[in-house]
């Protein structure tokens, strides 16, 4: 795994914004802004494919980890780990039944990031993926993962040259209509007909990340066969009957896709009515009556939160794969007091973007993401692991790695790699394109 420079392409601005990544900014705390847009034209990742297979076997066993990990929660065995993820009980029947759902519908994707220096790296410490955290509910970075393969293409004579193999690892657009078809065949054999599916996502993002995310996933899902229609997460309707409708006198929503997070939803003045229609899916017949199928699921309230990860290192911290692939974690105040000898993160549960973050290292100094206000709900410790730095910008600044691996209907799918000021990924971190050579 290397970084190497490239010549941009003279357009690429234009190009990416045409392909949907309209929201590639420039960075304001830098000397060079222009450089370090959102979007990074000029550097690219070298991946090997031992990289890429060791990639997919921690993204599938973690996954694996997780699966169990929700039986283990709705057990009761988990019931006092369970309430630290502070769940509202008006959401627990709805997260238990569409966990029990057998066979699984209603999850299409999610994405790892991982702490991942290459099979090869210096560091030992980094030839091994360990997982941060599972973006499970409302992940984005997907319309630049898509975009990256036209930059792939653009620069495909030089790579071949370089190497006749190359390629990319980028199966997402293919993965989600596949995951689009299997699910939506259970779920409209649930419901009796081929639903219509509505995607929506919040007006209130002036970035309009989480629409062009959104309308990617809409794009898929029509590819998939099946007819969809866009709305705003605020437009959504409450009818006089207690079920959704899109706009007041439009249409059921039988399916909704939201890119917006279930901690909010199960928080919000309509919370109630959510959960109780979700009990009455698949009741009645033409005209359907009953409640709205909702993608992602409610059982990802186990998945989407920090919570889940002192969960993962209770029940596999001694297993092979566990020791392999996770770090250590802890809720805040549970942690062992020889963490401060080899240092510690301590993260906000429901925090976004590596906001209100403290990184606290052995010599006891301390990196702080930006303060947002998140941690009402606690906090998790994790064991300090830096990401790997593989470059320094002119600044002198180092600069951190993180790589992400993206799951679509629970199986690895493709890369993506993002690039921070500092061991924090924040809502400035860059993205770089990425190859695979032999």
């Amino acid at each position: 795994m290397q970084r190497r420079l490239i010549v941009p392409r003279p357009d690429y601005l234009q190009r990416v914004q045409k392909a949907g990544l309209v929201y590639t900014h420039d960075d304001p705390r830098s000397d060079h802004p222009e450089l370090y847009r959102y979007w990074r034209d000029d550097a690219y990742y070298e991946f090997r494919q031992a990289d890429v297979e060791e990639l997919q076997r921690a993204a599938s066993a973690v996954f694996g980890m997780l699966e169990q990990a929700g039986d283990w929660l709705l057990s009761p065995a988990g019931s006092w780990y369970l309430r630290r993820f502070e769940i509202p009980p008006r959401a627990m029947r709805a997260v238990v039944d569409s966990w029990n759902e057998e066979p699984a519908w209603g999850s299409v994707y999610g994405r790892f990031d991982f702490r991942f220096g290459g099979v090869d790296h210096p560091d030992a410490a980094m030839r091994t993926p360990r997982l941060y955290e599972f973006n499970a509910d409302t992940p984005t970075s997907l319309v630049e993962s898509l975009v990256q393969w036209d930059w792939f293409e653009d620069n495909r004579d030089r790579f071949v040259r370089e190497a006749p193999d190359a390629t990319q690892w980028t199966n997402m657009y293919e993965d989600l209509i596949a995951a689009w078809r299997r699910n939506l065949a259970l779920i409209s054999a649930k419901l009796g007909f081929e639903p219509v599916v509505y995607f929506a996502c919040s007006n209130a993002d002036p970035s309009h990340e989480d629409e062009m995310n959104t309308l990617v996933l809409r794009d898929t899902c029509e590819q998939a066969g099946f007819a969809t229609e866009t709305i705003f997460i605020e437009n959504l309707w409450l009818g006089g009957d207690d079920r959704f409708y899109a706009g007041q006198g439009g249409a059921h929503i039988d399916v909704l896709f939201k890119l917006y997070p279930w901690e909010h939803l199960a928080r919000e003045a309509n919370a109630d009515a959510i959960f109780l229609d979700i009990e009455s899916i698949g009741y009645g017949g033409r005209p359907y009556a009953g409640g709205t199928v909702w993608i992602e699921p409610p059982y990802k309230l186990l998945w989407s939160t920090k919570a889940i990860l002192p969960v993962l290192w209770h029940l596999f911290g001694r297993t092979e794969d566990g020791r392999r692939y996770l770090l250590p974690a802890w809720f805040d105040g549970d942690e062992p007091f020889g963490i401060r000898r080899t240092g510690f993160v301590r993260k906000p549960i429901l925090a976004r973007e590596g906001a209100d973050i403290v990184l606290t290292r052995p010599s006891g100094t301390t990196v702080r993401g930006d303060v947002q206000g998140y941690g009402a709900e606690g906090f998790v410790v994790q064991e300090l692991a830096e990401p790997p730095v593989f470059h320094r910008r002119e600044e002198g600044v180092d600069v951190s790695t993180v790589v992400g691996v993206w799951m679509i209907d629970g199986e690895p799918s493709g890369l993506c790699v993002r690039e921070s000021r500092g061991p924090i990924t924040d809502n400035f971190a860059n993205f770089l394109p990425h190859v695979v050579a032999g």
